[in-house]
């Protein structure tokens, strides 16, 4: 059976373009549909005495939503999915502005709206423009796994421990950095590297994808982030799920995670009841405390009345919080203990009521269904695995912390997409959305390696083998007398 020849003049994926009628209705919709949002957004924060604030947050917003509008409309990108999350963006703005303590000019927001936006028109054209068979080949996997523990081993060594002991900030020039928001997009890209550049992927990179998860959630672990730890868990079983055809593998790793969760639980809480949580020996006490962490959650969020001036105290403000509400906001401001990042979902529907922040889930929902709608319309494995990583990353980070703040399962330290002020969070949170877009336009790399070079190396080999073997049969013939003809002896 002939070996295809991937060769670099392969034909570059080219995903359907809208008609022109269409992406003109959809240019004037949307400079027509923020014009108004962002006057409503105006008078919204101006009641609550931060119109000054929203002033000058509409300078970069604007620089950000038109612009970003002009190059999805030039790369012919998907428009509503960039509509979606400038909405978001700008519901994010507006609660960030409610929220702060004085009606002044927010330097520092204005630095991370800026810094983001240049992160992600950076990763968008590098996304565009690098070679993807570099990206997804053996050395540039290797590179990015290499990138990653460089991370990780930094963030141990220099990191700052924040939150109840999380171990995962790192400060440079004054600016604090959390290189574990970087690695999930990097995860993604490994993960994409190792399963879908093939139609089927063999034993071997499945096995060294499962290695590289267990490495991941392993410094997760040790930093106690344990709400990444989450998403990269669950970012590998969609993995498993989506692109490994046979489904005994995913079948036989999730029934392994299902037993290998219920042994460590027990053991946990073995370990707890023989100990009392505490232990002099250095390694077992840093066990102990991630467990207790770990423990004490649950037991909050099954009781919030076992501790309400601790460990409960943010959730029962969160909840009061959301009594508060009313459908348009409500004048009451429940004293949160981290309403920009963690806390902000409470923090929004309170100020700005119950109907704002159902427009929020539908926001998200509409995106996952957009994001959907990019992966099923990628001709290629690869794309569709980092467009499907991604976006179910920036999904299921929004599902988490609502449902968390809302009280439906255990608040995990994560940011709310958009919404919430974290920098770092909110730069990888763009760069996601510009590679998505990218993916949207299409005309990028066909997502398959380039082996033209591996042939021609074989056939190389072969022939200096084939002149190796012929020497050598030659000299044998001349040490034997043996002729040409194969006999010996004079005529």
């Amino acid at each position: 059976m002939a070996k295809k020849n991937f060769s670099k003049k392969a034909p570059k994926m080219k995903m359907k373009e809208p008609a022109r009628s269409d992406q003109k209705y959809l240019g004037a919709q949307t400079l027509v549909l923020f014009i108004l949002f962002q006057l409503v957004s105006l008078l919204t924060v101006m009641v609550s005495g931060r119109g000054t604030a929203y002033f000058y947050m509409m300078i970069p917003l604007a620089v950000i939503t038109y612009g970003g509008w002009f190059f999805v409309r030039r790369m012919h990108a998907d428009v509503p999915f960039f509509l979606d999350a400038a909405m978001l963006l700008t519901f994010g703005t507006m609660i960030q502005c409610m929220l702060m303590k004085e009606d002044g000019r927010p330097t520092s927001l204005m630095i991370i709206y800026v810094l983001s936006a240049a992160a992600a028109l950076i990763a968008g054209f590098t996304y565009k423009v690098f070679p993807g068979p570099h990206i997804a080949s053996a050395r540039g996997t290797t590179f990015l796994i290499a990138v990653s523990i460089f991370l990780y081993l930094a963030t141990l060594v220099l990191g700052a421990a924040v939150g109840g002991g999380v171990r995962n900030w790192i400060s440079v020039g004054g600016m604090s950095v959390q290189p574990s928001e970087f690695n999930k997009i990097i995860y993604v890209l490994v993960m994409a590297g190792l399963l879908c550049t093939k139609n089927q992927p063999g034993k071997k990179r499945i096995w060294v994808s499962i290695i590289v998860t267990l490495m991941n959630l392993g410094f997760l672990g040790i930093q106690g982030e344990f709400g990444t730890f989450l998403l990269i868990l669950c970012t590998f079983l969609c993995f498993l799920f989506l692109f490994v055809p046979d489904i005994k593998v995913f079948a036989s790793v999730f029934s392994i995670l299902i037993a290998a969760g219920a042994a460590a639980a027990a053991c946990c809480l073995s370990l707890l009841k023989i100990t009392g949580g505490s232990s002099n020996f250095g390694p077992m006490q840093f066990i102990l405390n991630q467990v207790n962490k770990i423990v004490n959650r649950f037991a909050v969020w099954l009781d919030p009345s076992i501790d309400p001036q601790g460990a409960s105290y943010q959730i029962l403000q969160a909840r009061k919080a959301l009594l508060n509400s009313n459908l348009f906001g409500s004048d009451t401001t429940t004293p949160l203990s981290n309403p920009t990042n963690d806390m902000v979902f409470p923090a929004l529907t309170e100020r700005c009521g119950l109907i704002i922040a159902l427009t929020v889930c539908i926001l998200f929902g509409l995106l996952l269904i957009r994001g959907t709608r990019i992966y099923f319309h990628c001709p290629d494995r690869y794309h569709q695995a980092v467009c499907a990583g991604l976006c179910f990353q920036l999904i299921l980070q929004a599902f988490i912390i609502i449902g968390g703040s809302i009280g439906m399962f255990p608040l995990t330290g994560i940011t709310l997409p958009l919404i919430s002020r974290g920098g770092t969070s909110l730069m990888t949170t763009f760069i996601i959305l510009a590679v998505i877009l990218v993916i949207s336009a299409g005309n990028l790399w066909n997502g398959r390696r380039d082996y033209s070079s591996y042939d021609s190396k074989l056939q190389k080999a072969r022939t200096v083998h084939s002149d190796r073997i012929f020497g050598m049969r030659n000299r044998s013939r001349n040490r034997t007398g043996v002729d040409d003809a194969g006999q010996s002896g004079e005529p």
